[in-house]
């Protein structure tokens, strides 16, 4: 019994804890919110990539979406409504893309994720309003499907990842606590 009772007091125990995850400590959490980032991440990175490709040809001219849209305002041709304060704040789109991401690294997941999706809307909207107006340019004004199909792309992304951001934040709250905590 000696070699046995000299054994058992070299070995060491190890608790690791319980194997089987309890509801309470939702592993899942973590894991969805790295999920709705990088959707959310390559969201801002093609709007903003996208944006700066080509979207018009004009004889051997290639413009970005900043040449595009001062145009189109200067000219008045999207009107005073929805359209036209899209049209007129895209020169911003660099700066507001920077609300969620400042939003996300103070932890505020839904403030980031609302941000998310109304820029991905915004965003998607003007670039697929641009899509759907290109024509045969008659006038030697071509639309490059490039830039606003990037941009679009984009900004489904971000409307994707900030709903997901949204959706785990307000499955994941703890009673007493807010949507951010």
């Amino acid at each position: 019994m000696t070699n046995v009772t000299e054994f058992l007091r070299s070995v060491i125990i190890l608790d690791t804890g319980a194997v089987i995850h309890a509801p309470g400590n939702r592993p899942a959490t973590h894991l969805g919110r790295v999920a709705a980032l990088v959707f959310a991440a390559a969201g801002l990175v093609l709007a903003l990539v996208g944006s700066f490709l080509p979207w018009v040809v004009s004889g051997q001219v290639r413009r970005s979406s900043y040449a595009v849209t001062g145009m189109i305002d200067r000219l008045g041709i999207a009107g005073d409504g929805v359209l036209g304060s899209l049209v007129a704040g895209w020169p911003l789109i660099g700066l507001l893309c920077a609300a969620p991401v400042v939003a996300a690294l103070l932890r505020r997941w839904v403030v980031a994720g609302a941000l998310c999706v109304l820029l991905g809307i915004a965003i998607a909207a003007v670039s697929l309003a641009l899509l759907a107006v290109s024509g045969s340019g008659a006038i030697g004004v071509q639309v490059d499907p490039i830039g606003p199909s990037v941009t679009s792309a984009g900004g489904m992304l971000l409307t994707v990842g900030g709903a997901m951001l949204i959706v785990g934040a307000w499955r994941n709250r703890r009673p007493g606590l807010g949507p951010n905590g």
